[in-house]
Parts: structure tokens; C-alpha cells; sequence
């Protein structure tokens, strides 16, 4: 099993988010410790990086398969997490 790490980052925009959704980035967080690959793989300047979708907003992270370990980079709004 991967450890994650969630950024301060990570943290402070979970916290901007309705409770409901709030609740499903938990669930999705406990699915990406336990399969951290079933995100889908991110190209260009993202290139090594993840995201999950959960509803409309994703979860961007990284995954180091040496420590084996997740960091959320950033949650947010799927209109506004790749800009």
C-alpha cells in the first residue's frame, strides 16, 4: 500500500468544497491509496502526474513508485484545475 501526502495546498481547496463532495475526495483519496495508477495519466507541462475524477472536480497527484508514496498536488473544479 502507498502513504499519502496531501499539500497545504491540497488541503486548503478541499475546504472550499460542499460537504457532499467533501465526502467523495475522501472516498476517492482511500481508492488512489490503495490503486494509485487508476487515475488517468496527464501529457505536456503535467507529464508524470495524474488526475482523478470525482463528479466534476479532479484530484491532480503524483506517484513515486521508489517511496511509495502519493502527493496530492492540487484538488479543485475540473473548468479550473489545469490552468
Amino acid at each position: 500500500m502507498y502513504r499519502l501526502r496531501i499539500s497545504s495546498r491540497a488541503e486548503n481547496e478541499i475546504k472550499k468544497i460542499s460537504r457532499s463532495h467533501q465526502k467523495a475526495i475522501i472516498s476517492a483519496l482511500a481508492e488512489i491509496k490503495e490503486e494509485p495508477f487508476l487515475g488517468k495519466p496527464l501529457t505536456r507541462e503535467l507529464t508524470g502526474r495524474f488526475s482523478f475524477r470525482v463528479s466534476v472536480y479532479r484530484i491532480i497527484y503524483k506517484v513515486s513508485k521508489k517511496d511509495r508514496t502519493i502527493d496530492i498536488l492540487t484538488i479543485g473544479h475540473r473548468s479550473t484545475i489545469y490552468k
